[in-house]
């Protein structure tokens, strides 16, 4: 469900007035989070260890309120109760194919839904239709996730729509998973929006990731 913000009365009034007419307002942050005990279990259950990081990203981002503010289709300022997360998966013979997958706080549920979702992809599906049905809808009630498990970086930049058309909804990549100092850490990057997030909600959306990271 979705609530419209009355401008005037709302605590990031300031902020956002700041900030919203800004040519670019987006913010975007890397940092390494620590992964060991999630990749660990997941590899001895022989689960999908990206299915792990998956859901502590998404349920950092429904903890967080200032990363489920949006404008809308018609420019208002709302916030969402929850928001699902989309993300790209790579399809034999094609490039990607992206999958939205919804929100639930029970990570069994979680996973069985999304391991369903992503083993029943259409073989003449439309690579962007997910992303089109968003766009069509105008609620943008999702946070976006790309991986690269074989790479690991240090910094990003995102694609853009056109000028002067800001970007709709978080952003994120996660990287390859690495050992630091006996550590297995992974790279996670994203674009936010600064008239709704500062760097407070940055911080702790990446000490949230990685504390759920870690509650194996």
């Amino acid at each position: 469900m979705k609530h419209l913000i009355n401008i005037d009365t709302w605590e990031r009034k300031d902020n956002y007035l700041f900030f919203r007419d800004f040519h670019n307002s987006w913010i975007a942050m890397t940092s390494e989070v620590d992964c060991t005990e999630a990749y660990a279990e997941a590899k001895a259950q022989g689960r999908s260890f990206f299915l792990y990081y998956l859901y502590a990203i998404l349920r950092a981002a429904n903890e967080i309120k200032e990363f489920r503010y949006r404008w809308d289709k018609h420019g208002q300022v709302v916030y969402h109760d929850t928001v699902d997360i989309t993300t790209p998966i790579a399809v034999p013979g094609k490039t990607f194919y992206t999958v939205r997958i919804p929100w639930n706080s029970d990570f069994k549920a979680f996973y069985e839904e999304a391991r369903c979702i992503i083993t029943s992809i259409p073989e003449d599906g439309d690579p962007y239709g997910t992303d089109k049905e968003i766009a069509a809808q105008g609620d943008f009630d999702v946070i976006l996730l790309s991986a690269t498990p074989k790479l690991y970086f240090t910094s990003i930049s995102y694609t853009q729509y056109a000028p002067g058309h800001p970007l709709d909804y978080p952003l994120m990549n996660a990287g390859k998973a690495v050992t630091r100092e006996g550590r297995l850490v992974m790279p996670i990057a994203l674009t936010v929006s600064h008239a709704f997030v500062d760097g407070a909600h940055i911080s702790l959306f990446f000490e949230k990731v990685e504390k759920y990271l870690k509650e194996r």
